[in-house]
């Protein structure tokens, strides 16, 4: 095949047409660039039109090249210039690749991907406690490529040292479960494949169930001392020991779940999925009075303090008051230390003490099933013993 001569379509830029090929309705055009450099000159094929080669790319190379040559830097043909780009393509493929990687590990993920998410739905403390896990417990395992972490590295590198540093069994089933989250998010982003590892974790299995509750008199005690640290610790306790509410509960109220002509809290979103209704006694009334003092229905019913360090503080007082009190003094089991979720047991207890049948108890609780308030059986009166005294001489002197 005879090609065409070449022909000038501006300095130092020329072409030549196939005999035959087209681009379009006009014959298919070879590009070439033509310089001097170094005193020689210089010939470059840009490329055919049909390629994406044209007469504007020529000219748009020729000024880099010249525009190179002026300053003295840069590639200075177009050989040059194309292993440059080359490079720079491979490099910034590389730092992509790199990113990739670091995105696939189990911290380049939780930074890129969980945590953002998270943070929209969790609130503060729940947030912040994740992040603890997260960086204390399962940064052992932060570098390595998530699909690669199994059952024995989380045995290894999270729940033995979690194990030998004292932590409970509840507290090492709440790390795990972080990691649980972070593999179901990678699941849905199809980042990783297969059986979430945490179950096959072999986890202890220790009683750590909470069986202690306050006297009346040490309850009192209690309320007296918080209403001097602190009116708000003082309130928050109050409403979890005449309700059951748990912590969370207590701060997530609103007046607009208050109902204080019928004496109800409706308390919703609960740990259980289950809504249910708190009812207000006379110190509950007394205490929700002094609060409400102008504020707006929509807000919060703690509003004033609801800030980042309110969970903090509330502990601090009670924990502060607890220990004034000496009311841990001895206790070295930690399932028979006042906590402040003792005041939910201490609810639950006081009532299956005064006689109230355990389906009223679990309700108010907000318990999934009865099963979950028959730990609190034992301190019921014992109806049984006399129900059944109640046959004794009933035969009278006939036997």
């Amino acid at each position: 095949m005879v090609m065409a001569a070449w022909i000038s379509a501006g300095k130092g830029i020329r072409y030549r047409e196939h005999p035959t090929r087209k681009h379009g309705k006009r014959p298919d055009r070879y590009w070439c660039l033509q310089y001097r450099l170094d005193g020689r000159n210089i010939n470059e094929a840009v490329g055919w039109w049909s390629d994406g080669a044209s007469q504007t790319q020529c000219e748009e190379l020729l000024a880099e090249l010249r525009r190179n040559h002026k300053i003295g830097q840069g590639p200075r043909t177009l050989r040059d210039m194309r292993s440059f780009h080359r490079e720079r393509r491979e490099r910034e493929a590389a730092v992509r690749k790199a990113a990739l990687d670091k995105k696939r590990t189990l911290g380049g993920f939780v930074e890129a991907e969980y945590l953002p998410r998270v943070k929209l739905t969790l609130a503060v403390r729940g947030y912040e406690r994740q992040i603890s896990f997260l960086r204390t417990w399962l940064a052992p395992l932060s570098a390595k490529p998530l699909p690669q972490i199994t059952a024995d590295d989380l045995e290894k590198s999270t729940l033995r040292p979690m194990l030998a540093a004292g932590r409970s069994p509840n507290t090492i089933r709440n790390a795990l479960s972080v990691f649980s989250g972070v593999w179901k998010l990678a699941l849905d982003l199809r980042l990783v494949s297969g059986d979430n590892p945490v179950a096959k974790v072999k986890r202890p299995k220790v009683d750590n169930q909470r069986d202690r509750f306050l006297t009346k008199a040490e309850a009192a005690r209690l309320l007296t001392v918080l209403k001097r640290k602190s009116a708000a610790a003082h309130d928050v306790a109050l409403l979890s020991l005449f309700t059951g509410l748990r912590m969370g509960e207590c701060l997530s109220l609103t007046w607009a779940d208050l109902d204080l002509e019928d004496g109800r809290i409706f308390i919703k979103d609960t740990k259980t999925k289950r809504n249910r209704h708190a009812f207000i006694t006379a110190e509950i009334r007394q205490m929700l009075t002094r609060r409400c003092q102008g504020q707006p229905k929509t807000d919060q019913v703690f509003t004033a303090e609801k800030n980042r360090n309110f969970y903090a503080k509330i502990m601090y007082h009670f924990y502060m008051a607890v220990n004034e009190l000496g009311l841990n003094d001895g206790r070295t089991d930690r399932r028979q230390k006042l906590v402040f979720h003792s005041l939910r047991h201490t609810f639950a207890s006081w009532l299956v003490q005064m006689g109230k049948p355990l389906y009223t108890v679990s309700r108010l609780m907000g318990h999934s099933s009865v099963k979950m308030t028959e730990r609190y059986a034992h301190l019921a009166p014992d109806t049984q013993r006399a129900a059944a005294m109640e046959l004794e001489g009933i035969l009278g002197h006939e036997y």
